[in-house]
């Protein structure tokens, strides 16, 4: 089933209200779902294409969070708490009794129902409760909860014997939640203009990272920076910005700017978080000890430093009057190599 235009109207309306476009995309599921019953393939593909994501994002929060249906069931949804409390006041075999009327989760005959367990309703004083289109109903014997399935199928529920509401169909409870309908699209509109003209510009968290949405990765919808003033109508961006930062022009894409400059995304991004531009400098390595100025080592000082190599036990083991003068231990040095004693004892142990 098709989009409608007037559902892709409505679409660009909702986008316009964030400084940031992915941020719509849980009240553009709703909005789906209220044209169509359910989130479908060509609804997922929808909302990828308004708000530049891939299919497999958007699929993944439509399969996350229970209250997206990714099948048709018809007008009316059955929620039957089956928490500890419900549990124990027989919410359980309202539930299975449930299941076994309508030959499955799901029974499109009639006005259409769906039956879903569903987690503490916060009202465990009316225990069991029961929901239709969640509105609430509880407590509730089972013969009473039999009936509020018959007459959801018949398409005439009663009213909720807490809030004293007729529930609505699903399409209109989802029309309602996607927020389409709440009356107050300038103000939030003008809200995030702000947001996106502020001195700080807005930014999404991806992993460990705020990414500024005036970054080419930031929002590819550009409902923040500056693709949102153009489309908006905003004017110029009040804040001093930097050449990497300004918008692409002409056909020359952003990556391509970047492959010419010899610069990568990450550099920039890391660039505009950080707001340094220097490459870092190499710290110089640390000086070895006593090696300044071309010094040689202190090691290398008095008689060794002429080249002749002292051991520690020359002055342990030798016989004292067998040491050198120092001429001699001068003229060895000389010599690169140390004196030869007539007996052939050079003096070790």
């Amino acid at each position: 089933m098709p989009i409608s235009d007037v559902t892709r109207d409505e679409a660009r309306l909702l986008v316009q209200r964030y400084p940031v476009a992915r941020s719509a995309l849980l009240p553009l599921l709703y909005l789906v779902q209220s044209e169509q019953g359910y989130v479908s393939e060509e609804g997922i593909a929808f909302c990828a294409e308004m708000l530049a994501l891939t299919k497999a994002e958007v699929g993944a929060v439509a399969t996350f969070y229970t209250m997206y249906k990714r099948e048709p069931f018809g007008d009316y949804l059955l929620s039957v708490c089956t928490n500890p409390t419900c549990e124990i006041a027989g919410a359980g075999e309202i539930y299975s009794s449930y299941v076994e009327r309508c030959g499955g989760h799901v029974d499109r005959e009639g006005a259409g129902v769906m039956v879903e367990h569903a987690e503490c309703l916060g009202i465990c004083d009316a225990a069991p409760v029961v929901q239709i289109n969640y509105e609430m109903y509880g407590p509730v014997t089972h013969d009473e909860a039999m009936e509020l399935l018959d007459k959801a199928k018949a398409g005439d529920p009663p009213p909720s014997n807490r809030s004293g509401e007729v529930p609505p169909t699903i399409h209109q409870v989802h029309r309602e939640l996607s927020g389409i309908e709440d009356g107050i699209d300038e103000q939030l509109i003008e809200a995030a203009r702000l947001q996106a003209t502020a001195p700080v510009p807005p930014s999404y968290r991806s992993a460990e990272t705020d990414i500024p949405v005036s970054h080419p990765g930031g929002d590819p919808a550009g409902h923040g920076g500056h693709a949102f003033r153009a489309d908006a109508g905003l004017g110029a961006d009040p804040r001093p910005t930097r050449p990497e930062e300004q918008p692409p022009t002409g056909d020359t894409s952003v990556v391509d700017e970047l492959a010419e400059a010899g610069r990568g995304t990450d550099q920039l991004l890391a660039e505009q978080v950080t707001g340094d531009t220097a490459a870092p400098e190499t710290p110089a390595k640390p000086e070895q000890p006593g090696t300044a100025g071309g010094d040689a080592p202190a090691e290398a000082s008095g008689a060794g430093a002429s080249g002749s190599e002292q051991r520690p036990d020359d002055s342990i083991a030798g016989d004292p009057s067998d040491a050198p003068e120092d001429g001699d231990a001068a003229g060895s040095g000389a010599s690169g190599a140390p004196e030869e004693r007539a007996d052939g004892d050079d003096g070790r142990a």
